[in-house]
């Protein structure tokens, strides 16, 4: 939807290495700083201060502050998160080591370090960290506690003296800090067992849901119909690039905007509760469009209504054809009944017409009497050329289609137009594209540019008196359009204009565009109407092109 833009590649969450490992080196960094801080504090404002002892434990602080500098350039440099966070559980326990071994080995106060350390393995490096560290803590305890002991390195640490302590009471006090370290070791083991089997399950599930979220947005993507849901206040949510294509809006814009300002009429349907209707939309270029729109719950999780989901698609040209299909078969029958009724008037008509020919012979008619027979004979006569017209739409000619220039013939038909008295007060205008070669029937084709012209002069003589007449090549089908600036068709009239005996004109018969809606029809085109009120009329003639 958005349509919706694609996935952006996820942030680093909680449970990102690289954001733990940042977490554990600032922890590090304030335990350290906390305890070593306090340390040196009461060192300085002993009474015998040892400065030795004082530099070295400040060498510590100093030297945990440039490892977690040197690791957080590591992280930042791309360095692999599991790879750092081994080096700060080596940098830790030798550091640890250190500082165990400067302040009395076994006895020392800063033992329960390892244990830290310990655990942060485990957190990091989940089991086998675990396992590693807690034998690495384990050694290095038992090396300085024994180093410390046998007082290897006279180091100045303060009031405690493990060398003065015996074996026994070592191998007690060494005894307890090893079986805590193991203690720890092991829980830290299994805490980093069940973390690293949350790790993975956490990971197959994003991976899932990612998978989820992209095949989602790929099958709203690839739908062929419009896709918008809206919240319950109305406003757009998301909205599908085909939404945002039909409804010529950028769809980065859709979300947050009210549907009605898009789509108006979509909240008539939310109100009335209607699930399917054909919605009549105007674009930017004053056109019509149908959409058939489809209106259904957004439901959640729990089955509760957050939303509507607008399904529509474009049904102009769809009904447009429909409307087409509908105007054949109607102008057929009304064809076929016209014939019959054409050949059983002309008859009677013919009958007529002789008789009033021997009564205007007889020597007793007076000069009245023939005066009105010659109104009647003026009245068969315009008769006779109605039966005509209808029997030609009811029974045209067949077509002798050849291969030939529409745009010549669409700018011969303009000379003769502009030649004629009637065209006097209209401003004819074209545009025309050449060659536009197609097979029709050139004689037909004629008379239905001859129609069009002179309906849009009739009308144009009512408005602005201009007719515009253009012919292109468009989507590989020959287009004309008569466009005139008169006052265009009621609506209600718009569905009928093709009909048979249907007109605006006061002494039209309504066979004009009945006939050339046939002639197109039967060259495989179709007749369009646009119109607008107090703006003009706009036919258009689309033809297969050679």
């Amino acid at each position: 939807m958005t349509s919706p833009a694609p996935v952006a590649p996820a942030s680093p969450s909680a449970d990102d290495p690289s954001k733990r490992i940042v977490r554990h080196l600032l922890l590090r960094t304030g335990v350290i700083t906390a305890v070593l801080g306090l340390s040196v504090w009461l060192l300085a404002n002993g009474q015998n201060a040892a400065r030795l002892a004082i530099w070295l434990q400040s060498s510590v602080i100093a030297a945990t502050y440039l490892s977690s500098i040197v690791f957080g350039l590591q992280l930042r440099r791309g360095v692999a998160p599991r790879s750092v966070s081994r080096q700060m559980h080596v940098n830790d326990i030798v550091l640890t080591t250190v500082l165990v071994f400067i302040t009395g080995g076994a006895l020392s106060p800063y033992v329960f370090l390892f244990a830290l350390t310990i655990v942060s393995a485990g957190a990091l490096s989940f089991r086998r960290g675990a396992i590693y560290a807690t034998t690495a803590s384990v050694t290095a305890a038992t090396a300085v506690a024994l180093a410390a002991h046998s007082h290897a390195l006279a180091l100045p640490i303060g009031q405690i003296r493990p060398w003065e302590q015996s074996w026994l009471d070592l191998a007690r006090t060494l005894g307890i800090n090893l079986a805590a370290l193991t203690g720890v070791g092991a829980l830290a083991a299994i805490f980093g067992d069940q973390l690293q089997r949350s790790a993975e399950t956490l990971a197959t599930t994003r991976r899932e849901a990612a998978d989820l979220a992209v095949l989602n947005q790929d099958i709203v993507r690839s739908l062929s119909s419009g896709l918008i849901t809206i919240k319950p206040d109305g406003t757009i949510l998301s909205a599908n690039h085909v939404a945002a294509d039909i409804l010529g809006w950028v769809p980065d814009a859709l979300p947050g905007i009210a549907i009605d300002k898009v789509m108006p009429g979509v909240s008539v349907l939310i109100a009335e509760n209607r699930q399917r209707a054909d919605l009549p939309l105007v674009t930017e270029k004053r056109l019509t469009m149908m959409l058939g729109v489809t209106v259904s719950p957004l439901r959640d999780v729990r089955d509760e209504v957050i939303g509507r989901v607008v399904n529509f698609q474009d049904l102009t040209e769809l009904r447009r054809l429909e409307l087409h299909a509908r105007r054949v078969e109607r102008l057929a029958t009304v064809g076929q009944l016209a014939a019959g009724i054409a050949h059983e008037i002309r008859n009677p008509l013919a009958s007529i017409s002789g008789s009033i020919e021997l009564l205007q012979a007889a020597p007793q008619a007076t000069d009245d009497d023939r005066t009105l027979m010659q109104i009647v004979n003026r009245e068969i006569q315009r008769l006779n050329v109605l039966i005509g017209d209808l029997l030609d739409y009811a029974n045209p000619r067949p077509s002798e289609p050849v291969d030939f220039d529409l745009a010549g013939l669409v700018e011969e038909t303009l000379r003769v137009a502009r030649a004629e008295a009637a065209f006097a007060e209209i401003a004819l205008a074209s545009e025309v594209d050449h060659p536009l070669a197609i097979r029709a029937d050139p004689a037909k084709l004629r008379q239905v540019l001859w129609n069009l012209v002179r309906n849009a002069r009739d009308a144009a003589a009512a408005g602005g008196k201009h007719v515009h007449v253009s012919a292109r090549l468009r989507g590989g089908r020959a287009v004309v359009e008569v466009r005139d600036d008169g006052p265009g068709i009621a609506k209600e009239l718009v569905a009928r204009i093709f009909d048979p005996f249907v007109t605006t004109k006061q002494k039209g018969t309504g066979l004009g565009l009945a006939t050339s809606h046939a002639i197109v029809a039967e060259h495989g085109g179709r007749i369009d109407v646009e119109t607008e009120l107090g703006k003009g009329t706009t036919m258009i003639v689309t033809l297969p092109a050679s």
